[in-house]
């Protein structure tokens, strides 16, 4: 993971971490922003797509995502606690979701993007399926009459049925976007966070601080207290917040009309010729 930072540095660095969280917690929570201009490729995508809109499922990724990521940052900033393990977890699930959405909306084609929210909303009902079920409130045939459905939006594109019953797994869409993101690289991250999470001993002994005490009573037993620091939770988190820039952007420029792209492009220069002009 790289030479360790300075201490200053690793202050910086999650000073513009929280900055940033707080500022995409206030966006989430502002229901005007992220809207879809009529002419972008993403209402495009909502309208081939109906009702299981694209720009629905991002923008729900997108609020899960800051949603992890500013309960981590509350715990160790408002709250000053840093946990061994939970605010890996936080992260891990931010980094799941927000390769989701990047997962769904980085290909350039349509029907690629189609398909992948279709995958998305069949894993959601694969999911939803046996926890109601339990309830009483499923059965399977109203779980495959919601999959049927998604198969009818699918036919139009030539999506194959069983393509769109199966779903998708995490693991696809973080190493998509380990491989495409702009700036982000989360599989290593989200492997390590995923290995905190599931309590596993490679991760805890390997990247945890340790303090060994060998007073159990058996020889080949020691006993061990597990803590951690602030420098190592800055490796993910720094990539979840580069992820959830990354996602972003994305959104942005796919739900805004191209016109008035280029019109903000030529105001733009305008400006700079202004702004240089003798």
């Amino acid at each position: 993971m790289g030479e360790a930072l300075d201490p200053d540095k690793i202050d910086a660095l999650w000073g513009k971490f929280a900055t940033d969280v707080d500022r995409m917690m206030e966006r989430v929570n502002d229901s005007t922003d992220f809207a879809v201009s009529p002419g972008s490729s993403l209402a495009g995508d909502d309208r081939a797509s109906d009702p299981y809109q694209v720009s629905h499922a991002v923008q729900m990724c997108i609020v899960a995502g800051v949603d992890h990521l500013h309960a981590m940052k509350s715990l160790l900033f408002d709250l000053n606690v840093l946990h061994s393990a939970a605010p890996f977890t936080l992260v891990r699930g931010a980094l799941e979701i927000f390769a989701s959405a990047f997962w769904i909306l980085h290909p350039t084609g349509r029907s690629t993007r189609i398909e992948r929210v279709l995958r998305w909303y069949a894993k959601n009902f694969h999911d939803q399926h046996p926890a109601l079920q339990s309830l009483s409130l499923s059965d399977v045939a109203q779980r495959d009459a919601k999959y049927a459905r998604l198969a009818q939006i699918g036919s139009g594109r030539g999506i194959p049925e069983n393509r769109i019953s199966a779903g998708y797994q995490s693991t696809e869409a973080v190493q998509y976007a380990d491989m495409h993101a702009r700036t982000a690289k989360p599989l290593l991250s989200w492997r390590m966070c995923s290995g905190y999470a599931h309590g596993r001993p490679w991760v805890y002994l390997g990247m945890a601080d340790e303090d060994m005490f060998e007073e159990t009573g058996d020889p080949d037993v020691l006993m061990t207290r597990v803590t951690s620091d602030p420098g190592k939770l800055l490796y993910p988190s720094l990539h979840a917040q580069w992820l959830m820039r990354d996602v972003v952007d994305l959104v942005e420029r796919r739900a805004t009309d191209p016109l008035r792209r280029s019109q903000q492009a030529a105001d733009d220069r305008s400006r700079a010729l202004r702004l240089f002009a003798p």
